[in-house]
């Protein structure tokens, strides 16, 4: 897979100072500046994404896997939903590490500190549908963005394409995997993060999305808990507790939340919650969809996937962004495809690997995981097994027409008919010579035989390498952690 992502390396002159000039600083992480630049060659402005971290003089193709930003652009590609890196540069003079994207003029969080929201209900269901369409690309991808927050919902043209941002904690989905324990922005952090060691997976993205969806239609966050035990409170008092099954499950993998609110202090009781409908009543623009995101257990909460088949965006039919969508898939289906029965067995040939996501280490990344799939699609092994099979097939018939052409030709000179004894080999159907298919004692033996070459085939091929006011309400936003 080529890299959709430019990179500037030693062997390149071209350096950010070169190409373009710092305007202002348009935000900070707690890892990273964002500024505002413009492009010398064209005066195009983008955003600028400075990491704070010192890389060193040199960066070598494994220093670049581990920033995540460029990882996941590189893994992906472009989405319309997902604002993707356009190049990136290291700065050897200063070790820093610079990723150019598209300059977005505002975020969601910019949209409720100016006291907009509640915003209108046709406006919440485009910037759900859009966000709920990118989360799904990156879950379908294995991906979780685990920092889903009004600050990482950026917006453009006129407030009305939105595109989620900041893939700086993005990691790759493993099975039975623990993650980073803190991760998500607190008020944004589901009951699962809260309550584990890092157990968590893709779900966790859908309770912060809705957590957005409330904000932006009341002005006002849902879960604003002063530190993680208060947090897990705030949730229990509208949800209730969990039951003994769920409560029975997050032990396994208990957290310090978890010890402190159902061991030291003995709290076995349940409370009860006065229910999301009481918080979020139904009337209320899209209910129907943070019912089933605001739900503690990650099993019963709905997927993306399954949220955008709800009757609620049948509005968004024939619309730009729906549009937008279908441009996307057209594109992803015509991308090429490896055709291996092109390819001669008898070269070396190789087909490149494709590399998923090394998540880096230290704040709010996980130990390296280097995870490679091959390029070999399914539909691909599919035909060459296919190939290999029919010929098996061909030179199986060939052989016992021939022993059946030999035996006849033996009994040609009697008047009588004979009946001939069927070989072992002989399918108990053979009566014409265009019989195809043969089933026998010794068609086990082939059919392993067919799995044998075409296991060797694909061997061969895949032995490739490489403090605000809101709502009139005063709300102190907590940091990162």
């Amino acid at each position: 897979m080529s890299p959709n992502v430019q990179l500037s390396n030693r062997y390149n002159s071209n350096s950010f100072y070169s190409e373009f000039d710092l305007k202002k600083k348009i935000g900070e992480g707690s890892f990273s500046e964002v500024w505002l630049c413009v492009q010398r060659s064209n005066g195009r402005e983008y955003a600028a994404k400075i990491l704070k971290k010192n890389y060193g003089c040199t960066v070598d193709a494994d220093t670049w896997d581990a920033v995540s930003e460029v990882n996941v652009s590189n893994s992906l590609g472009k989405h319309p939903f997902l604002l993707m890196l356009k190049s990136a540069y290291h700065e050897k003079e200063n070790g820093k590490i610079i990723l150019i994207s598209e300059l977005m003029k505002k975020s969601l969080y910019d949209i409720i500190e100016n006291d907009e929201c509640p915003l209108s209900e046709y406006r919440i269901k485009t910037y759900m549908y859009q966000m709920l369409e990118g989360l799904r690309y990156l879950h379908q991808n294995g991906f979780i963005h685990r920092d889903i927050k009004p600050e990482n919902i950026l917006l453009r043209s006129q407030d009305k394409i939105l595109k989620i941002g900041d893939f700086g904690t993005t990691c790759h989905a493993i099975n039975e995997l623990q993650y980073l324990e803190y991760v998500a922005t607190r008020w944004y952090r589901s009951p699962e993060c809260l309550l584990t060691r890092g157990c968590y997976n893709s779900k966790m993205d859908i309770w912060a999305a809705g957590c957005v969806l409330y904000e932006i239609a009341t002005g006002i966050p849902l879960f604003d808990g002063r530190d993680e035990s208060d947090q897990i409170e705030k949730i229990d008092q509208v949800l209730g507790s969990p039951d003994q099954r769920l409560t029975k499950k997050f032990k396994k993998h208990k957290s310090d939340v978890f010890i402190e609110r159902y061991e030291m202090n003995k709290r076995n009781e349940r409370i009860a919650g006065v229910g999301l409908h009481l918080v979020y009543q139904p009337y209320r623009p899209a209910y129907e969809l943070i019912k089933d995101m605001i739900v503690y257990d990650p099993s019963k909460r709905y997927s993306a996937n399954r949220l955008l088949r709800k009757p609620y965006f049948h509005d968004i039919k024939n619309t730009e962004y729906e549009f937008k969508m279908k441009e996307f898939e057209k594109l992803l289906s015509n991308k090429p495809k490896v055709n291996l029965s092109k390819i001669d067995q008898k070269t070396n040939t190789k087909i490149p690997r494709q590399y998923s996501i090394i998540k880096k280490e230290g704040p709010g990344g996980d130990r390296i995981h280097n995870l490679e799939t091959h390029s070999v699609n399914a539909e691909t092994f599919d035909r060459l097994s296919a190939d290999i099979s029919n010929k098996t097939d061909q030179l199986k018939l060939d052989k016992n027409k021939s022993k059946l052409h030999k035996i006849l030709s033996s009994k040609t000179n009697k008047k009588k008919s004979i009946i001939i004894t069927e070989p072992e080999n002989i399918c108990h159907g053979i009566q014409k010579q265009n019989t195809r298919y043969i089933c026998s004692k010794d068609n086990t033996k082939d059919n392993s035989l067919s799995k044998k070459m075409l296991m060797e085939s694909v061997s061969t091929l895949s032995k490739g390498s490489e403090a605000k006011n809101v709502g009139n309400r005063f709300v102190s936003r907590p940091p990162f952690k």
